[in-house]
């Protein structure tokens, strides 16, 4: 079996999207709506699914991003979406329908908490937000008319770990598909239909795509239940773009090189904002003082690259920092190659009230850095500054 920076590198070469003994080594970019047949017997072909016909359907560079991604995931199938949300609004409404009921965590992230409470309600579909993505915790929320269960393997803001181990234990046990939001692990560090999920979700904007250009999401899972969220995909429009997806598989190249040293330089950053006295507390699950550092030891394959924490003073003490900083970008989303800072209850989690945030752990104080590949001392020298 190929180790997984080798997946990387090669994954989806072997993608059946080439016209017939035509092999380039940079993958084409189909950049087409559409496709053309020398005869009536092809178009025919085309009709019964055996052909490319329209690229909201199927298109040759997605297909071979589907397949790597499988083939990194050490399952069946995916499906490329134009964002990250595109891939799990489809994913959940694999299964959601009016009269059921949805499983998920607090503490989710800021979009997927307002589809989860507010677009499904609007469908009559009703949910149960656990306070953590523990076995006990997901057993005793779902119900009979529970279709789904939804958790985050890694939250955000907060980096609190699921046990996906235990989580996939119970929805088998009852018969309910568990659907794990792995964008902040990566494929590198938690496969969750190694671990029993049924479908895992990606942003691919973020580690896969790497690089801050694009706009991307992903389902993976075996053939059948990703059949289920491809409908979706057609139907309601959901498909990336062709240009997109090439430059998803051009980032997937290197994504073993970037994830290994953001999680190298991550945990340096961690050990050295314990130590810096503006810093109250540190959140980053390889860390002993983590909440779910045990849990983390046993479903990832390391810590991530994310590192939120929480500095004095508050909401001014949050501004201060925020505007002192000088090398690392004041940017939304995540997985760069350089470093972003986001302040979530005045950014991605504004949205919630001031006692959700309490009741969530957001804090005015609380900062989130989504660690590059810059050198570690460059960024312990930033925020030491930005602190200071």
């Amino acid at each position: 079996m190929k180790r997984r920076a080798t997946l990387c590198a090669h994954a989806g070469e072997h993608a059946p999207a080439m016209p017939a003994g035509l092999k380039t080594h940079a993958p084409p970019i189909f950049q087409t709506s559409g496709f053309e047949y020398p005869s009536h017997a092809e178009a025919e072909a085309a009709g019964r699914g055996e052909l490319y016909i329209y690229s909201r359907d199927a298109n040759p560079t997605e297909d071979r991003l589907a397949h790597a991604i499988a083939e990194l995931e050490m399952t069946e199938d995916a499906c490329i979406f134009s964002s990250g949300m595109g891939a799990i609004a489809s994913a959940l409404l694999a299964y959601a329908s009016a009269g059921t009921h949805v499983v998920s965590t607090e503490g989710l992230y800021g979009v997927t908490h307002a589809f989860v409470t507010e677009h499904l309600l609007r469908f009559g579909v009703t949910h149960t937000l656990v306070p953590l993505a523990t076995a006990d915790a997901i057993d005793g929320a779902i119900t009979a008319e529970t279709r789904v269960v939804h958790v985050e393997s890694i939250t955000n803001p907060l980096l609190r770990v699921a046990d996906i181990d235990g989580i996939a234990a119970v929805c088998r046990a009852r018969g309910v598909p568990l659907v794990v939001d792995a964008t902040f692990a990566t494929p590198l560090l938690q496969r969750p239909i190694e671990r029993g999920a049924v479908l895992s979700v990606h942003s691919a904007t973020k580690y896969i795509g790497g690089h801050g250009d694009l706009l991307l999401g992903v389902v993976s899972g075996p053939k059948s239940e990703v059949d289920k969220v491809r409908r979706l995909r057609k139907l309601q429009g959901g498909n990336a773009d062709p240009f997109g997806a090439w430059l998803a598989l051009r980032g997937l190249r290197t994504m073993a090189l970037r994830v290994e040293r953001q999680v190298a330089t991550a945990l340096t950053v961690a050990r050295a904002l314990e130590q810096l006295p503006r810093v109250e507390r540190v959140f980053y699950p390889s860390l002993p003082s983590h909440a779910d550092h045990a849990i983390a030891a046993r479903v990832l394959d390391g810590g991530g690259a994310m590192v939120s924490f929480e500095v004095q003073g508050g909401l001014d003490g949050a501004r201060r920092c925020y505007d002192r900083l000088r090398l690392v970008a004041r940017a939304a989303s995540l997985g760069d190659v350089t470093s972003l800072m986001t302040h979530p209850a005045t950014f991605s989690h504004n949205k919630l009230s001031d006692l959700e945030r309490r009741r969530f752990g957001i804090t005015d104080g609380l900062m989130r850095l989504s660690v590059g590949i810059e050198d570690a001392r460059d960024l312990v020298d930033d925020l030491g500054q930005a602190l200071g």
